[in-house]
């Protein structure tokens, strides 16, 4: 598995290497590194969220010391950028278009992609959650797949609003995107979920995070899908 993800990312980068060539920008490959950045705070999720990754690794009882795993970083590379570049390659060729509607789809064809990643990962045991099942029957690989679907769609935004900026600027403002929206979903937006969960609450206040958090999600992605709407009125 460490191969693929590997070999999956060579092929990324040979790609937007070729596309900086031929296109003359270098959103792709800054888009790729910004994603190894994000692995940064996979220890904090690690710990909030209850993931453990199975690569055989020893991991610190304590937060400052756990370490990034290596086929994290690697898979970090292409897990958020990837399915963001693929729409931003349809949008510069006109084959997507950003408005509303194709906002909400493009959404809901992420999530549906990182759900395949979180089924692959469960079965094949590259990682595990230490609680599977939340409330009302509500599953931590869906919540997951949720939070993922909506950093990928958040660094779509960010890609398309910044593509014709000077380099300068856009490197500014790509390469620690990822990272920023990592913290905001999981860290800002997932508190109310992961602050039960941390502290033992009772089932029904783990109830009221969950929910919380599901809202704060949705309340995102229309502030989301609204700026992408204004990126096509531009």
């Amino acid at each position: 598995m460490e191969l693929a993800t590997t070999l999956l990312l060579i092929l990324c980068y040979g790609l937007a290497a070729y596309l900086a060539w031929s296109d003359g920008t270098p959103v792709y490959l800054a888009t790729l590194v910004a994603g190894h950045i994000s692995s940064l705070v996979s220890p904090l999720w690690r710990v909030l969220y209850g993931i453990n990754y199975d690569l055989n690794l020893t991991l610190v009882q304590t937060l400052l010391g756990q370490s990034v795993p290596l086929p994290v970083l690697i898979g970090a590379g292409w897990y958020y950028p990837l399915p963001a570049l693929v729409v931003y390659y349809l949008y510069v060729t006109r084959w997507w278009f950003p408005t509303v509607l194709t906002g909400v789809i493009t959404y809901l064809a992420l999530l549906l992609y990182y759900l395949l990643i979180e089924s692959f990962g469960l079965r094949a045991h590259i990682w595990a959650y230490s609680t599977t099942r939340l409330p009302l029957g509500f599953s931590a690989p869906l919540l997951a797949a949720l939070m993922s679907a909506l950093i990928a769609y958040g660094l779509l935004y960010t890609v398309l609003l910044t593509h014709r900026s000077a380099w300068q600027s856009m490197l500014l403002v790509i390469l620690p995107a990822p990272l920023i929206l990592s913290l905001l979903v999981h860290g800002l937006l997932g508190a109310p979920l992961w602050l039960a969960l941390l502290l033992r609450g009772e089932p029904w206040i783990v109830l009221v995070g969950l929910f919380s958090t599901l809202a704060l999600l949705v309340w995102a992605g229309q502030i989301i899908t609204r700026g992408i709407r204004q990126v096509g009125a531009l």
